[in-house]
């Protein structure tokens, strides 16, 4: 081969690696989202994202008052609020008219001694719950909306702070909460239980906690309308797509010098609370992701500053390529509630913040109202400072 020749073909080979590497690096970017905290808006309209708002508010009367409201189904036929604070489960319809209640805390054989987690079916034709009560777990089936018992067996049901099921398995979010796991101390994130007694931990870690464990979120998982299951890790900037026994890296959240050093959570629970109180300022961590769907992309995170820590949002709208970054929503469609949050786990209440084509934010009134006694509310009508939760329910603009 004449030198010529052959200076044009190794040209060629490197120009064709070069392609290769070039394109794995998109691919590989295309799946990171870097972000600057210190870029955020300080408010972004609600109206610049929604053109239309719709509330549900759930009835409040003598049988249907909550409590201490943990987490919001919403289902085809019915909506599912789960009060832990009474340890039952309340079912309305569409509208919020109280239709049905699962309240049997007992010692009975179709009592659970302590509610856990509350499953509902696809069809909503049962509802599941784990009766959490450490090495005597189990689980109970009832009917939906009669809750007759269709069968209980036991369950090995971790310490965690949110769930998830996909078919017979089990997914925990123990985030930092100590469990036995295959007669093993571990606090690793993720446990894995089936109803055969299968265990297994994903992320695995033994850290010193003391009993004292903590977090900046009650949800640690979202499903979309495909059915993934994804699963947000503290102290980890990518989220995981999880499948049967096992964790794959869906998308990740780079804050570059702005964010914390992660190697945090190996720490023992108390260092790490020390940190983040008194020395994260200026610095983003522990991010959320919320919506995870092919016209949508949102994920939140904290950000401390002198004034304290708050919840940035950063949505990525997709068929419009438009990024809101910012501090704050601000309802200014209808003031209630005066501030929007577009995640899984507003006031400490589970609940998935997309429902088909609505964005979805749970508000308590005790929150989203000032003043005491009767409150005239647009779109809504009256509403109590004491009364269940509304859910609100946003239409994306179409242009997005």
């Amino acid at each position: 081969m004449c030198k010529i020749s052959r200076a044009i073909y190794l040209l060629s080979f490197f120009y064709f690696f070069l392609a290769i590497g070039c394109q794995k690096k998109k691919a590989d970017e295309a799946n990171v989202y870097f972000v600057n905290p210190h870029d955020a808006d300080k408010v972004t309209l609600l109206s610049d994202l929604v053109d239309s708002i719709e509330y549900v508010k759930l009835e409040t009367n003598e049988e249907s008052i909550m409590v201490r409201v943990g987490e919001v189904i919403i289902k085809s036929q019915y909506i599912y609020a789960v009060d832990y604070g009474q340890s039952a489960v309340l079912v309305f319809d569409k509208k919020g008219k109280f239709v049905s209640k699962l309240a049997k805390l007992g010692e009975g054989p179709d009592e659970y001694k302590r509610l856990g987690p509350v499953f509902v079916s696809e069809d909503e034709k049962f509802v599941e719950i784990i009766d959490f009560v450490d090495e005597k777990s189990r689980i109970i089936k009832y009917t939906n909306i009669t809750f007759e018992l269709l069968d209980d067996h036991k369950f090995i049901s971790p310490r965690a702070n949110s769930w998830k099921r996909e078919n017979d398995i089990y997914y925990f979010a123990a985030q930092q909460n100590d469990n036995i796991v295959n007669e093993k101390k571990t606090n690793g994130d993720i446990v894995i239980s089936t109803k055969d007694g299968i265990e297994k931990v994903l992320f695995h870690k033994n850290i010193t906690t003391n009993g004292s464990t903590f977090s900046y979120n009650t949800e640690s998982f979202i499903q979309n309308n495909a059915g993934d299951i994804i699963v947000s890790l503290m102290y980890n900037n990518t989220f995981f797509k999880l499948s049967e026994m096992n964790a794959e890296p869906l998308l990740t959240v780079d804050f570059g010098k702005y964010g914390i050093d992660n190697s945090l959570g190996q720490k023992n629970t108390n260092e790490q609370k020390e940190y983040l109180e008194q020395d994260a300022i200026g610095l983003a961590f522990l991010p959320v992701l919320n919506i995870y769907e092919p016209n949508l992309i949102a994920f939140t995170y904290n950000f401390k500053d002198k004034s304290g820590t708050m919840m940035n949002h950063y949505l990525h709208l997709k068929a419009s390529n438009k990024v809101i970054h910012t501090s704050r929503i601000e309802n200014d469609m209808t003031g209630f509630p005066k501030n929007v949050y577009i995640c899984s786990f507003s006031y400490s209440i589970k609940h998935s913040p997309t429902y088909g084509d609505y964005l979805v934010h749970v508000v308590l009134p005790e929150f989203g109202i000032k003043k005491s006694g009767q409150n005239e509310i647009e779109g809504i009508g009256v509403v109590n400072k004491e009364d269940n939760p509304v859910i609100m329910l946003m239409k994306l603009k179409e242009k997005y």
